[in-house]
C-alpha cells in the first residue's frame, strides 16, 4: 500500500553542510586556545633557558678571582658558548642554543667613604620569539675582593 508519501532515509547534503559549519564555528575558539597554549609553552621554555644561561654565567663570575680576565672592566662583550676553567679543569657551561645571544658587561665602583671596591657584573641574554618579538633578560650582581 502506497499512500503517496515519500520516506526519508537520511540527511540531505545541505543539512550535513550546515551541521559541519556549526561544528566548525563551535570548535574554532578551542583550536585557538590550543595554539595560544603552545605559544605560551615555547615562551616559558625560552625564559627558563635564558634565566639558566644568565645564572650559569653569573655563578661562574662569582667563583673567579677579582682580577681574572673574565672580570675585566669594559663594555658589553659577547660570551657565546664557552667552557669554564676552574682549578685546571674544563667545564662545559651547556650554552649551545643558537637563538640566545649572551653579553657580559663589567664595571668597577667604589662607594664614597668605603674602603672596598666592587665590580658590577651585568649579564644580558637576548633572543627572538617564534612570533618575531625580541626579548631579553638582564641579571646583575656584585663581585668583591
Amino acid at each position: 500500500m502506497n499512500t503517496g508519501m515519500k520516506q526519508n532515509r537520511g540527511f540531505s547534503f545541505i543539512e550535513i553542510l550546515f551541521a559541519m559549519a556549526c561544528l566548525a564555528i563551535l570548535f574554532l575558539p578551542i583550536f585557538k586556545m590550543f595554539g595560544q597554549g603552545t605559544t605560551g609553552v615555547a615562551r616559558n621554555r625560552n625564559e627558563i633557558l635564558a634565566q639558566q644561561h644568565a645564572s650559569n654565567i653569573m655563578s661562574y663570575a662569582f667563583f673567579l678571582p677579582y682580577d681574572h680576565e673574565f672580570l675585566k672592566v669594559g663594555p658589553p662583550s659577547d660570551v657565546g658558548a664557552f667552557e669554564a676553567v676552574l682549578g685546571g679543569n674544563r667545564f662545559d657551561m651547556g650554552m649551545t642554543e643558537p637563538q640566545f645571544r649572551r653579553t657580559v658587561a663589567v664595571s668597577e665602583v667604589k662607594p664614597p667613604g668605603s674602603k672596598h671596591t666592587y665590580k658590577i657584573v651585568t649579564v644580558v641574554i637576548r633572543w627572538q620569539e617564534p612570533n618575531g618579538h625580541n626579548r631579553n633578560l638582564k641579571l646583575a650582581g656584585l663581585v668583591s675582593k
